[in-house]
């Protein structure tokens, strides 16, 4: 008999979360009713806004990212839990970064990491589950080949969007920025980037999907751009913006894969992003996009840094830096990208080939891979 999955009810989960859940075979989970009309939460307009997200307590203390095991399930059903360990029980962890374990906070991890090694390498502990290849390597970095053997990459379960790419009839192109963080997401640079490339290519246009800080007014009436408040769901998303780019520009220095940059793969948009964490994996450079190194990122090597604990430092941090060299780079892909309308086809029917041959979840999720 095949294993029963209970789904921890984490009291956060983003679309990608609830997308495992609702497309694991509905015969092995316990718990699928709780999910059926949840949605996929994002950051709120106002912690957007002020650069604030609320911090966990793991951050505060130096914790381990523990779940105690629901009541009322059989011993042999298996809990799957996100970013954390079971207390008791058999357990899956779904990983995005290996820190997620002690709730990214660095004291913590030299502390706890012999007992979650071992955790880890329990019977309990059924999988361990990475979200991308830069996980997983940190997960070998911090507790060794024999854990990392038992991981596997399982990228988020997307389905391919387009099958083709049309050709519209005018071929300027555009561009589109997705994020509801305007300033860590690097909106700042693109906005001071843009001048640049609307120059070069006249016609270009750029849609900026987001909250956008009052600072930043002035910036947006340059020619071209379009703002839109970020009030979306992601079909609505998905459908009036992406489906109507060429290319979504993503210079951000806080990313730990990029969700809206797979979906934007999916539906065959070419990707200038910057090569933060696991933003690499979903870009072959020349092949369908550009990556662009950051002045500033919250990852050292793939360890949070200090940044990682406050939107708002990392705000004043970019805002206290020179960022000239890096909007030019910026300006330099998007131009390269754009001016030339046959290289820019080609870009999104690469970037369809890549989400096909690696990204695609139209199978749905992997099954377990050891049962009890």
């Amino acid at each position: 008999m095949d294993p029963r999955v209970y789904f921890y009810p984490h009291s956060y989960l983003r679309d990608r979360h609830i997308d495992t859940i609702r497309r694991w075979p509905a015969e092995e989970v316990l718990n699928a009713s709780d999910f059926v009309d949840r949605c996929g939460q994002q950051v709120a307009r106002e912690a957007a806004l002020k650069g604030q997200i609320r911090k966990s307590w793991k951050q505060v203390l130096p914790l381990p990212n523990v779940k105690l095991r629901p009541s009322g399930l059989a011993p042999s059903d298996i809990v799957y839990v996100w970013g954390a360990v079971m207390a008791s029980g058999p357990f899956v962890t779904d990983l995005d970064n290996p820190y997620a374990l002690v709730g990214y906070n660095l004291r913590a991890m030299p502390l706890w990491r012999p007992i979650i090694r071992q955790l880890l390498l329990t019977r309990r502990c059924v999988e361990i589950r990475c979200m991308s290849e830069a996980c997983k390597e940190g997960l070998t970095r911090l507790f060794g080949r024999r854990v990392a053997e038992k991981a596997s990459v399982q990228y988020p379960l997307i389905e391919q969007q387009v099958d083709r790419i049309v050709v519209r009839e005018d071929r300027s192109p555009r561009f589109v920025f997705v994020g509801t963080q305007f300033e860590i997401k690097g909106g700042g640079a693109l906005l001071r980037a843009w001048p640049s490339v609307v120059k070069a290519i006249p016609g270009a246009h750029l849609d900026l999907v987001t909250h956008l800080p009052a600072a930043f007014a002035d910036l947006v009436t340059a020619p071209g751009i379009a703002l839109h408040d970020a009030k979306f769901s992601r079909d609505l998303i998905w459908s009036r913006f992406l489906r109507e780019a060429d290319v979504l520009v993503l210079p951000s220095y806080y990313e730990s894969f990029g969700m809206i940059a797979l979906e934007a793969l999916s539906h065959g948009l070419a990707l200038i992003v910057t090569d933060v964490f696991a933003l690499p994996e979903l870009v072959v450079e020349g092949f369908n996009g550009s990556l662009i190194h950051p002045p500033v990122s919250v990852w050292d090597n793939g360890v949070p840094t200090p940044l990682h604990y406050s939107s708002q430092l990392l705000i004043d941090t970019v805002r206290a830096l020179d960022t000239s060299a890096f909007e030019d780079d910026l300006a330099k892909a998007m131009i390269s990208l754009g001016r030339d309308p046959d290289a820019l086809l080609l870009a999104r029917q690469n970037s369809l080939h890549l989400f096909k041959s690696r990204f695609d979840g139209r199978g749905g999720p992997r099954p377990l891979r050891m049962s009890l």
